[in-house]
């Protein structure tokens, strides 16, 4: 299952409820439903955010799932090169969260709510790979 969604913030109501769609057939329940779209979110804001530098983009979406064992969502955009992870954040807990660096900290929550995210670049896109296992 792919869909293509056009790279804006007026279509991420709509590439979440398209994901969300599908992972209500699955049988997710509400609860991994809504764990898995915080991290879906954080990682469309920042394609449609940094991807296309002002131009008009797509962002392809897919949906993978394996019977009792994980349910895989791909993002791909062709937009400038960028691997997320290895722009993440450590956060120092002595650090108060007024004085840390904006930035950095979206990918670190997005691996703390999913199983696996892999970036690969390949044929001019950046693809994020964001997968939950399921138990």
């Amino acid at each position: 299952m792919i869909k293509t969604f056009k790279a804006e913030l007026s279509s991420l109501h709509s590439m979440l409820s398209w994901v969300r769609d599908h992972l209500k057939e699955i049988g997710l329940s509400d609860v991994e439903i809504r764990r898995i779209e915080v991290a879906l979110e954080e990682g469309l804001v920042n394609i449609v955010s940094y991807a296309y530098q002002g131009e008009i983009g797509t962002i392809d979406i897919s949906v993978k799932h394996e019977e009792g064992k994980f349910v895989e969502i791909t993002f791909k955009d062709r937009g400038l090169p960028f691997n997320p992870l290895k722009h993440k954040k450590e956060i120092d807990p002595l650090i108060p969260i007024e004085e840390m660096e904006v930035g950095g900290l979206g990918i670190l929550f997005i691996q703390k709510l999913m199983d696996k995210v892999e970036y690969i670049r390949q044929d001019d896109a950046n693809i994020l790979i964001l997968r939950k296992n399921l138990s």
